[in-house]
C-alpha cells in the first residue's frame, strides 16, 4: 500500500499528476504533467497561503488533504473517487527527522568520560608553568647578584640561600597558579556538559513537537477517511434500497433505469482495504465471503 510523501519541487509521478489537477481545478492556471516544478511550487504556496496553512510551496499532508476536501466539497470527484484518492495518500508511520542527531548527542553524553585534571597536559598550564619558572630563576639570579656584592662580589652560602628562597618564592605561585588552571578547566567541562544537554533537550522538543504535528496530519487524515467511508457507505444502502424497491414495484421504470440501480456490493479487494482502515459497518463481516453471502441475501429478497 503507498504511503503518503510530502510532494516538493523536482518530485515526478502520478502523486504529482493528481496534485497539479487538484490544483487547476481549484482556478490555479498550472501546465499539466507529473513533474513538481517552479510553477507548481508558486501554485501550492498560494494555495496554502488562502487557506490559512504555512506557506512552504511543500505539498505535505494537510495541504493535500485540504485540497480533496475542497475537491469534494465543489463535487469535483464524487465519493468513490474522493476515497480512492485519500487511501492513495494514507500517510505512513511516523519518521523522526531529529534521530540521528539525538543518538548521536545522547552518545556523547551518556558515554562522556568523568572530570579529570592533568597539569601536564594542559598547554595553559605549561604556558604559565614556564612564565613562572623563568621568572623564579631571574629572580634567584637577581637575589644572588645582590647577596653577592655585599661580599665583594663573591659566592657564599648567604647567596645561595636568598636564591633558592627567591626562586621557591614564585614556585609557590605557580601551585597556587595550578589550582586556578584545575578550576578552570573544570568550569570548561561543564559549561560543555550544559551546552551538550541543552542541545539534547532542544533536539527533544523539537522533535516532540514534529510528532505532535504528525498526529495532529493523522487524526484529520483518518476523520476525513472515516467520513468518505461512511458517505460512500450511506450512498450504496440508498443505490441497494432503490433497487430492492424498483425490483418489488415489478420495474416501474425502463430497463435502462434499473440498471443505474443495481446493487453496489463492495469488492474483495475494497471490502478488505476499508475494514482495514476501521469501517465499522464492515467489522461484523469476518471474511469477504460472509459478507457476500449477506449482500446477496438483503438483495435478493
Amino acid at each position: 500500500m503507498m504511503t503518503f510523501q510530502s510532494l516538493k519541487i523536482g518530485d515526478v509521478g502520478e502523486e504529482v499528476k493528481t496534485l497539479k489537477r487538484m490544483l487547476r481545478d481549484a482556478g490555479y492556471e498550472i501546465r499539466e504533467g507529473d513533474v513538481f516544478d517552479e510553477e507548481t511550487e508558486g501554485a501550492v504556496k498560494e494555495y496554502q497561503s488562502s487557506r490559512g496553512l504555512n506557506a512552504t510551496g511543500e505539498a505535505e499532508l494537510k495541504t493535500v488533504m485540504r485540497l480533496f476536501s475542497d475537491a469534494g466539497k465543489e463535487e469535483k470527484m464524487n465519493t468513490k473517487e474522493m476515497v480512492s484518492h485519500l487511501e492513495s495518500v494514507r500517510p505512513g508511520d511516523y519518521e523522526s527527522a531529529y534521530t540521528q542527531e539525538i543518538d548521536r548527542l545522547l552518545d556523547q553524553v551518556m558515554n562522556r568520560e568523568a572530570f579529570s585534571y592533568d597539569p601536564a597536559s594542559d598547554p595553559m598550564y605549561q604556558r604559565y608553568k614556564d612564565q613562572y619558572v623563568y621568572m623564579g630563576k631571574r629572580a634567584m639570579n637577581d637575589a644572588i647578584g645582590q647577596a653577592s656584592s655585599l661580599s665583594g662580589g663573591y659566592g657564599n652560602s648567604f647567596a645561595e640561600s636568598a636564591g633558592a628562597q627567591a626562586y621557591q618564592n614564585y614556585l609557590a605561585e605557580l601551585s597556587g597558579g595550578m589550582d586556578d588552571m584545575y578550576k578552570l578547566a573544570l568550569n570548561a567541562y561543564e559549561l560543555e556538559t550544559d551546552r551538550m544537554e541543552g542541545e539534547l533537550a532542544h533536539l527533544n522538543r523539537a522533535d516532540q513537537t514534529a510528532y505532535e504535528r504528525y498526529l495532529n496530519d493523522l487524526q484529520a487524515y483518518n476523520d476525513a477517511l472515516d467520513y468518505y467511508y461512511q458517505k460512500l457507505m450511506d450512498e450504496q444502502e440508498q443505490e441497494n434500497w432503490l433497487y430492492k424497491n424498483t425490483k418489488k414495484s415489478g420495474g416501474g421504470g425502463s430497463a435502462k433505469e434499473e440498471e443505474t440501480v443495481k446493487p453496489n456490493i463492495l469488492t474483495q479487494s475494497e471490502f478488505l482495504r476499508r475494514k482495514a482502515a476501521g469501517a465499522e459497518s464492515l467489522m461484523r463481516y469476518p471474511n469477504y465471503a460472509a459478507y457476500q453471502s449477506a449482500m446477496n441475501k438483503k438483495y435478493s429478497a
